[in-house]
């Protein structure tokens, strides 16, 4: 793993629309290209515009150019507490292997501590290998360990839920 001088900072409005194109690419990478449905402005809206924001996000930067990101939230574990959840953490494909992902995540994992969030979940596809990452990191794969199962209903589902009451 090759070391970089990366910047990690809070992400920024003007930070939206390279984070999007990353969202996008992070899509296609995870062969759902059609998945993201959201544009730049609803980033804007949600993270910057939204009392209390949506999500909050770190981007990495080389020379002042963004070339990686995470999005992440509070959520609140009924047995814990309040936790972080881990939406996207991703680093540009000519930016990998050089310490960038671990920065990003390290930067969460901190932001996580100081605000005494009792865990950080995330979800990994099972054929990705930055599982290995996490695993590296000491991340447990509750589906196997636990058995949970992540369930998700969409906004068909959930109309037509609505609309039978």
């Amino acid at each position: 793993m090759t070391s970089v001088n990366a910047v990690i900072r809070r992400a920024e409005r003007l930070d939206c629309e390279a984070i999007r194109a990353f969202i996008q690419e992070l899509a296609d990478f995870e062969k759902l290209p059609e998945g993201p449905k959201i544009n730049y402005k609803d980033l804007i809206r949600d993270g910057f515009e939204s009392s209390p924001p949506l999500f909050m996000s770190y981007v990495a930067t080389i020379q002042e150019k963004v070339v990686g990101y995470s999005i992440f939230y509070y959520s609140y574990s009924t047995w814990e507490g309040k936790s972080l959840y881990l939406e996207d953490l991703y680093v540009t494909e000519e930016h990998r292997n050089k310490g960038i992902g671990s920065l990003l995540f390290q930067t969460v994992v901190q932001f996580a501590v100081e605000n005494k969030c009792s865990r950080l979940d995330f979800s990994v596809l099972k054929w990705n290998p930055a599982k290995e990452f996490y695993l590296k990191k000491g991340a447990v794969n509750i589906t196997g360990s636990q058995d949970w199962q992540f369930y998700r209903m969409d906004q068909q589902a959930l109309q037509s839920i609505y609309k039978s009451k």
